[in-house]
């Protein structure tokens, strides 16, 4: 119990700090095992700390490497060794500052982000812990540049940035015990690299602070998906949690979109292997022909892959065989299955592409976001806030 108050106390301790100081702590390169890497400033001027101590400043002509050596972290120059370290700190000295990072040991791209950085070890030893220290607005911008692309569009960008924002403060406490608030993976949310696209940042300025509520004023969670493949998921058929608000959607909006279908084949010999697997308690005959080469979701949306009251849920198939979506139905052809599918990805929430046709039409973002989400309503967190401690 004691434990459990503990972390309740941690949490809402940073989602208050992060409302008000407006700082979150985002882990990079989360998926790679990043032993050495390069930062450069790539505006604005930082200092360089080293445990604690003042080691540098560097303008943007200046680089640094830091390498994974033994229990510590190598810090060097072109010119020269600058110590070992427990930990290295590097903090812009202006506002609006940003650099970029280049991990070398594994080789990968160069990437830029806003504001600070913090670089650890992990607990083996064996890599690095690059934590973002950021602007919360700015971690927006780049998140909905991640998870948006380019070229999408003002009045979708601005949507984008609120249900990012509203699923951030959502789930803060996901990585609070690892020394950090959120990581760079779909995770939590995809963050690639601060956003170098004016309208993005204004549509991020531009609804700044604001969040989507349930009529009880708990932060909903802004699930969000690629394409529904022409209806929406309820919550609960997914994710085993029912909510007044992520509930099934009609959509003719993405049906002419690049991920409204799909098709997969299969050899009929592995799909009745697979289908003996799954159903080895129960009546199924993988001995006659025509025997689970027949199901259709062709009058909507169903759950179960069911034959024979014996079932099986829907998401296990397209995990196992890693469909792009749920929403598919199954024929055969010769000695292969077909899975004629539709969307791409869980289904549940925002549909992107029906959503950014919408406001291609003229929508507005108000208008999308109650299409996709019932009984929600849009406020500003100072409001929220002021509510909550009514």
């Amino acid at each position: 119990m004691k434990k459990r108050f503990f972390l309740l106390l941690v949490f809402t301790f940073g989602f208050m700090y992060c409302i008000n100081a407006g700082i979150v702590t985002v882990r990079i390169l989360t998926t790679t095992i990043v032993n050495t890497f390069i930062f450069s400033p790539l505006s604005g001027s930082y200092n360089v700390y080293g445990d604690g101590v003042l080691l540098a400043d560097c303008d943007p002509s200046g680089i640094f490497q830091m390498n994974v050596e033994g229990d510590s972290i190598l810090l060097k120059t072109f010119e020269k060794n600058m110590g070992k370290f427990t930990n290295i700190k590097i903090f812009a000295k202006e506002p609006a500052s940003a650099f970029k990072i280049k991990s070398l040991v594994p080789n990968g791209n160069v990437r830029a982000y806003d504001d600070n950085i913090e670089i650890f070890l992990s607990a083996d030893k064996k890599q690095f812990l690059l934590i973002n220290k950021v602007d919360l607005e700015d971690y927006i911008a780049g998140v909905v540049q991640s998870e948006a692309g380019k070229n999408t569009g003002f009045e979708y960008y601005k949507l984008q940035a609120i249900l990012c924002r509203t699923y951030l403060l959502a789930h803060l406490g996901r990585h609070i015990m690892e020394g950090y608030e959120v990581c760079d993976d779909v995770h939590c949310q995809a963050y690639l690299s601060r956003s170098n696209e004016e309208i993005i940042v204004k549509s991020v300025v531009d609804t700044k602070g604001l969040v989507v509520v349930d009529n009880d004023l708990n932060l909903i969670t802004a699930a969000f998906h690629s394409n529904c493949g022409g209806e929406t998921c309820n919550s609960q058929d997914v994710w085993a949690m029912p909510t007044s608000y992520l509930k099934s959607v009609k959509d003719t909006f993405c049906l002419h979109k690049s991920q409204a279908h799909w098709q997969r084949v299969i050899s009929v010999e592995d799909w009745k292997s697979y289908l003996q697997l799954k159903y080895k308690n129960s009546n199924f005959d993988t001995n006659k022909t025509d025997e689970g080469t027949s199901f259709s979701q062709a009058n909507g949306r169903a759950i179960y892959y069911t034959d024979k009251n014996s079932k099986i849920p829907l998401k296990t198939i397209r995990a196992d065989f890693k469909l792009k979506s749920t929403y598919f139905s199954i024929r055969q052809e010769g000695n292969s299955i077909v899975f004629d599918g539709k969307g791409y990805g869980h289904g549940v929430g925002l549909c992107q592409e029906g959503a950014m046709n919408m406001c291609g039409l003229k929508y507005t973002y108000k208008d999308v976001l109650h299409y996709y989400y019932k009984d929600v309503n849009l406020v500003d967190l100072s409001a929220l806030n002021y509510f909550r401690q009514e």
